[in-house]
């Protein structure tokens, strides 16, 4: 366009391609196409697989609400697509003919932007797993390590176990809440199983022990969409962080975990001091001193539980859990209990109160406490019938009346000890009572 233009000013072909760089047969060669007009490529006229597939295409992206015929929503995966034609349509063709056609009939999908969210002081917090290999006791471990970042002021912290079932991610929790100075209004985490039953994103239903767990604790739980690992993009990126400037302390061989962990802690806390906060501008370590004043108190929990059920109680006072049957007291006998797993005991609650608690996975399939089987009927439920005297003989281990069983024998003193203390005569009517 350009050589056209100097041709109606009179320069040479010659002087211009001189100018141009370039040969004069080629410049005259693209002035007598650009007289002639544009012709079409001789391969556009050549058949393609997806030729006689162009109404089965268009349906196919319509049933999938492509952007691009809706005008909102998502592209289509071409991958999808090419599956659909494949086992519906017959088609034979390849996926990169697919590609091809979905690219020259409709265009290039749009471009979404992504929004930019700086959440204010004590708002969010977001927690996610990531694996790390390190020797413990000269032993090669895979260790899973939570990190925490509040999003307000960038404040990272990691929290290394050697698991990442639902005991160490509620306990994960608790150790990080702890580093903050208090629990955020909200957690965004990822759809993993001890989060998230099913789903992802506001439609998530949620872990019944987490949500359980959040409520006590007081913060809201705020699942990622699926597959949008950028709706949790500063953990991501801590996870980046962590895995360059914690590098050197993984490569070592640590005696036990706890010191690993406070290694980690003390590392933690000298990138507070180094690295910046884009929210403010001052130091992450400035930016976290602000933050911790907009922080809930963290609530005293006496353990961590992985497990949190719904039981009715039997006549019998017993509720089962893990394959064992535990007692609650008599009151409550009809009604629905909540029962929580720790890490040694089974909490039983109702009411917003503790009512009961057991030692966990013990032996025995039947754990009683006979206290629970004591007191007052209520207006619901009459009090178990009492304890006759034949009974509470036969629960101390002793025999009928005037024949002292083997324990109550052992009590006796000595026929050769001629005084006998008062509290030997005591224990004795103890025995027979």
């Amino acid at each position: 366009m350009v050589a056209e233009a100097m041709i109606q000013r009179g320069v040479s072909i010659r002087h211009m391609a001189k100018q141009f760089g370039v040969r004069e047969g080629a410049l005259r060669y693209r002035l007598r196409r650009l007289a002639e007009g544009e012709r079409p490529d001789g391969r556009s006229r050549q058949r393609t697989a997806t030729d006689g597939y162009e109404e089965a295409i268009h349906g196919v992206l319509e049933r999938l609400e492509d952007v691009r015929l809706t005008g909102e929503g998502r592209p289509a995966q071409a991958r999808q697509v090419y599956e659909i034609l494949t086992r519906e349509y017959g088609f034979t063709g390849s996926y990169k003919s697919v590609v091809r056609h979905i690219r020259r009939r409709y265009g290039p999908a749009p471009v979404r932007a992504l929004r930019r969210v700086e959440t204010p002081p004590g708002v969010q917090a977001q927690h996610d797993w990531f694996e790390v290999r390190c020797r413990i006791g000269g032993v090669q471990e895979t260790l899973f390590c939570l990190v925490g970042v509040l999003s307000h002021s960038r404040a990272r912290f990691p929290w290394v176990s050697t698991s990442a079932d639902q005991l160490a991610w509620h306990t994960g929790h608790l150790e990080l809440f702890r580093r903050y100075g208090g629990v955020p209004l909200w957690v965004r985490i990822d759809n993993l199983k001890t989060g998230v039953a099913r789903g992802g994103g506001p439609t998530a239903v949620l872990n019944r022990s987490y949500e359980v767990f959040a409520r006590e604790l007081g913060f809201g739980i705020d699942p990622c969409r699926v597959r949008r690992g950028q709706d949790k993009g500063k953990a991501e990126r801590s996870v980046r962080i962590f895995r360059d400037h914690f590098g050197d302390l993984l490569a070592q061989d640590w005696p036990e975990l706890a010191q690993l962990q406070a290694a980690l802690d003390e590392r933690a806390a000298a990138l507070l001091r180094r690295l910046k906060c884009p929210a403010t501008g001052t130091t992450v370590e400035e930016a976290f001193r602000v933050e911790r004043l907009h922080l809930q108190p963290l609530r005293d929990m006496e353990a961590p539980f992985d497990v949190v059920v719904s039981r009715r109680v039997s006549l019998d006072c017993l509720i089962s859990f893990e394959g064992r049957r535990y007692s609650v007291p008599f009151h409550w006998v009809g009604r629905t209990v909540e029962v929580l797993g720790t890490h040694a005991e089974v909490i039983v609650r109702a009411g917003g109160e503790q009512i009961a608690r057991h030692p966990r996975h013990t032996a025995a399939l039947l754990v009683l406490d006979p206290a629970h089987f004591e007191g007052s009927s209520t207006d619901r439920v009459l009090a178990p019938t009492p304890l006759g005297r034949r009974a509470r003989l036969q629960l101390a281990g002793l025999g009928a009346p005037g024949r002292p069983s083997a324990a109550a024998a052992r009590l006796l003193p000595a026929a050769s000890d001629v005084r006998r203390p008062i509290a030997a005569y005591a224990a004795v009517v103890e025995a027979l009572r």
